[in-house]
């Protein structure tokens, strides 16, 4: 009896005691907030669209340089050397100017991508903002993102960056 009221005792003091020390996490879909988040699904919607168009010019240019092409070759016996070399010329000129749109439009820093930014941006920082309201309110320690496993919230308690820097700083003598 003695025995079961030792082992009582301690299952009761573990279980005060684990909350005191236990940290609340939590987690957030960023995948499936922004698939059924409409103001989401409409800006990627418009930007559909928007590359739909940009694909639409690329695939009409690469049409006339292709044209281009076979009515040099299909010519080319005809056409004075002169002739030739002014139609190569244009069809250089054109691949020129598909390479300058394609990457205009549609490269790392070109239109598509400003316009993707300008539209997503602001819903992105909304949903990061209500990630850190709701971590505020509701006391959590840890949020992280199960889509990317990345952190998008944390108690300020529990960052040590400036802790790190001063041993850093300790080692290298500054």
């Amino acid at each position: 009896m003695k025995f079961n009221k030792s082992i009582l005792l301690i299952i009761v003091s573990i279980m005060i005691a684990i909350p005191a020390f236990a940290q609340k996490f939590g987690y957030v879909q960023s995948q499936k907030v922004l698939a059924q988040y409409q103001e989401y699904v409409d800006v990627q919607t418009k930007l559909n669209e928007i590359r739909n168009g940009y694909d639409v010019d690329y695939q009409k240019m690469l049409k006339e340089y292709n044209d281009m092409l076979q009515e040099i070759d299909s010519q080319s016996l005809l056409l004075s050397p002169e002739k030739k070399q002014e139609k190569m010329k244009n069809a250089q000129q054109k691949a020129q100017d598909i390479e300058r749109f394609k990457y205009e439009k549609l490269g790392p820093e070109g239109e598509f991508y400003k316009k993707s930014m300008e539209l997503t941006k602001p819903i992105i920082d909304k949903i990061n903002a209500l990630i850190e309201k709701i971590g505020n309110e509701e006391e959590y320690d840890f949020i992280f993102d199960a889509s990317s496993g990345a952190l998008v919230h944390a108690n300020p308690k529990f960052d040590i960056t400036d802790r790190i820097l001063e041993e850093l700083n300790k080692v290298s003598g500054k």
